[in-house]
């Protein structure tokens, strides 16, 4: 291919990729994740935020950021974040004429810092929040009212489709190498030595012995040399962006399950969550709805100083069932104990065998 082609088609792929970086990352900047920061004096039993804009159509969470303390670790009566929980709040929807209302709290059973959520389309909403008089008790902790939802989601869709700019930039890059390279080496042909006689073929009078020539890259028995290269190009290129491509998997560590102290907790019962064969999920025994359950696991552990939450999955449940609930409870903050088939039947022969000997 002439390297003028080569160059053009280089260029187009560099373009391709400036744009793909360009375009995805103003579209990320360009969505809403919190659609409502906004600082509150609750020392008002009735709030009333400004006018926040959604442009999202996702499930959008209702908060109090309060200053850190160590008053909401006791259940003792002192003045913490269990002060709001009486409280009550709507969402109004802007757009529509009259104002409608959209969500309430209600309708969710959302506690803690964590007020509550509601589904939200694009557009505009208002919030209004009634506080009980024993709330007043937190305004020295600089409180602040958060509408927000996840932003991971969409950032590892951005990563994700930033490696397709990096294989379009690689590959444009190395196409204008290549037309350097054939033009000047070309430029350098023109200028060969002179002979005295350029019509006649050179031949070699020394005897050398002659190889058969090498086979063409063509037949299978070399295909493997194709992917070897291929993969060591894709190896190479991950080991460049590794760093900045979010990690994604599960901590394992390979103690013994009987590492495991129960009776250490400081809570009178462990946190369990368990899936049944029908999709079923249950936390400490209490039914609980898929989309729920981060909510409940937050409500959970938020009482805790422990975060610490036991997983276990009957042997007949599906495998995405058993992922979400993985995902959820990391999602959390919380660290995982899986509790596989082998431990069960590991806890129930060791409960066994201490019981034989107690009676002996």
């Amino acid at each position: 291919m002439p390297p003028k082609i080569l160059v053009r088609l280089g260029l187009a792929f560099l373009f391709v990729a400036v744009a793909i970086y360009i375009s995805s990352g103003y579209w990320l900047k360009s969505l809403i994740f919190t659609s409502l920061d906004y600082r509150v004096s609750l020392a008002s039993r009735q709030i009333k935020s400004p006018p926040f804009q959604i442009n999202l159509d996702e499930t959008y969470f209702v908060s109090l950021h309060l200053d850190d303390s160590a008053d909401d670790w006791y259940d003792d009566g002192r003045c913490n974040y269990k002060s709001v929980n009486a409280s009550e709040w709507q969402v109004y929807r802007l757009s529509l004429k009259p104002r409608e209302l959209w969500a309430n709290s209600a309708d969710t059973t959302g506690r803690s810092y964590y007020l509550g959520g509601f589904n939200a389309t694009p557009g505009q909403y208002e919030l209004e929040w009634n506080l009980p008089a024993s709330a007043a008790c937190l305004d020295h902790r600089h409180p602040r009212l958060l509408v927000s939802t996840g932003s991971t989601g969409y950032e590892d869709g951005v990563a994700l489709i930033r490696i397709f700019q990096i294989f379009f930039g690689g590959t444009g890059a190395a196409l204008v190498l290549l037309a350097s390279a054939r033009a000047v080496k070309n430029h350098f042909a023109a200028f060969r030595a002179p002979r005295m006689f350029p019509e006649m073929v050179l031949r070699n009078a020394i005897s050398i012995t002659k190889h058969a020539p090498m086979p063409l890259i063509h037949g299978p028995p070399h295909w493997p040399l194709f992917c070897v290269a291929l993969l060591s190009i894709l190896m190479f290129i991950f080991m460049i962006v590794e760093e900045g491509l979010p990690s994604k998997g599960m901590f394992v560590s390979w103690r013994k399950a009987n590492a495991v102290a129960w009776e250490k907790s400081p809570w009178p019962d462990t946190l369990e969550v368990y899936v049944n064969a029908a999709g079923q999920f249950f936390v400490n025994g209490h039914e609980v709805e898929r989309n729920d359950l981060h909510a409940k696991l937050i409500e959970q552990l938020s009482r805790r100083a422990e975060w610490t939450v036991y997983f276990e999955a009957d042997r007949n449940a599906m495998y995405m069932d058993g992922v979400y609930a993985i995902g959820t409870i990391q999602d959390c903050g919380a660290q995982l104990f899986w509790i596989t088939p082998k431990i069960r039947e590991e806890w129930q022969h060791s409960a066994k065998s201490q019981a034989a000997q107690g009676k002996d």
